[in-house]
């Protein structure tokens, strides 16, 4: 059994770190190390449970057994890997952590006392699904344990609610603006397009077809879940890429016919919207139909439009080369809105005042500086006035 280190603090963290390293979750740990650098802090990020490999047949057989008898599971899928089991010391005011799976709440069973030496309890889901809920409700009965829930998927709300977790609040995600932001030195855009992740394959064939008979400049993702041994490295290799391209690609999830058997039909935000715009680049692409897109990005050109099935992605780029100062003006409100909207501090922010705790001198220092990095960006005309730890919620 494994002691987290015996000393009390504000903020018990609980990370995944040392357990799980895709790609998509380099966004969380960005978010975790926000936190440990604007607040009091304690990390407990336990590795692998013992002998992992050998366990995963028993474990496999455990969740099987308790699922056929009606009974909850109290660890992960055998395919999914199992925490150390760890006994929280010390006291703390706030147990934070974020999940991005169901099964992630499993190793709740395995972080001994993380309740009752935590005053208040507060968790982050970015990525629930209504039609999902329902097969993991073992799991997701766990969130009764917690003071406050936010979603960042917010139309499965109501079915967490009906298995006793408590009012479910929207909150988007966030970006570490002033590592995204081409200020206060402005790299040259020498890629005319960059895209990760997620890609219609119809926009993609046709950007290949253009890099032949135009020249131009297309950075792609050939390689997908893969593993990132440093989560720090790969966020500022992507603010670096973004911060040099002229644009790149974001969709809504449901434009891609295969997701809608996993969303349900429901619609959400995507990080790469707050990453591409906090960086400088424009967003081509689709906008998600949801109030939260609206209350996120509500400047002119958030998005441009760029239909996933387009036919002629060469017209497009073609027009939009003649409206460069159309473009500007996109370029400056969306890094203007990651610094003063969208940094990882107006997350955490609005979850200490959520739960009425103070609000330390740390935050107000993070705010000050993304204030001071924004007045290096150009206004223009009518570019938003926003307050400095505005939250779009």
């Amino acid at each position: 059994m494994h002691l987290a280190r015996p000393a009390d603090s504000r903020v018990l963290l609980l990370s995944q770190r040392r357990l799980q390293t895709a790609k998509h979750l380099t966004m969380v740990y960005e978010f975790e190390d926000a936190v440990r650098a604007l607040d009091d802090v304690q990390l407990v990020a336990p590795g692998p449970a013992p002998h992992a490999d050998t366990g995963v047949v028993a474990r496999r057989l455990m969740n099987g057994g308790l699922s056929r008898a009606g009974l909850p599971r109290r660890s992960p899928p055998w395919t999914q890997p199992s925490m150390r089991p760890t006994t929280v010391a010390g006291h703390h005011d706030l147990f934070f952590a974020v999940f991005t799976d169901a099964h992630q709440l499993a190793h709740l069973h395995r972080l001994k006392g993380w309740r009752e030496r935590s005053t208040r309890a507060v968790c982050f889901l970015t990525e629930v699904w209504s039609s999902a809920v329902e097969a993991d409700a073992d799991y997701y009965s766990l969130l009764s344990q917690f003071d406050a829930v936010y979603l960042f998927t917010p139309q499965a709300g109501p079915a967490l609610r009906a298995l006793g977790a408590p009012d479910p609040v929207f909150l988007p995600v966030g970006v570490d603006a002033a590592l995204f932001a081409p200020v206060p030195r402005a790299p040259q855009r020498v890629v005319d397009l960059y895209t990760y992740g997620r890609t219609s394959p119809v926009v993609h064939r046709q950007l290949l077809d253009l890099v032949d008979s135009r020249g131009l400049s297309y950075v792609y993702d050939t390689t997908f879940q893969a593993k990132v041994p440093d989560h720090v490295e790969h966020r500022a290799l992507m603010a670096n890429l973004l911060q040099r391209s002229g644009a790149s690609l974001a969709h809504r999830i449901n434009d891609s016919g295969h997701r809608l058997i996993r969303t349900g039909g429901e619609e959400s935000l995507s990080s790469r919207y707050f990453e591409i715009s906090a960086a400088g680049a424009v967003v081509l692409g689709s906008r998600p139909r949801t109030p939260d897109f609206g209350a996120c990005f509500d400047w002119p050109d958030a998005v441009v439009e760029l239909p996933y099935d387009c036919q002629d992605v060469e017209a497009v780029l073609e027009e939009l080369e003649g409206q460069r100062d159309r473009l500007e003006r996109a370029r400056r409100h969306g890094v203007r809105a990651g610094l003063l909207r969208h940094d990882w501090v107006h997350r955490w922010r609005r979850i200490l005042e959520d739960a009425g705790m103070s609000v330390p001198d740390r935050v107000r220092e993070r705010e000050a500086l993304l204030r001071s990095l924004a007045d290096q960006v150009p206004a223009g005309s009518g570019a938003e006035q926003v307050p400095a730890h505005s939250d779009a919620a």
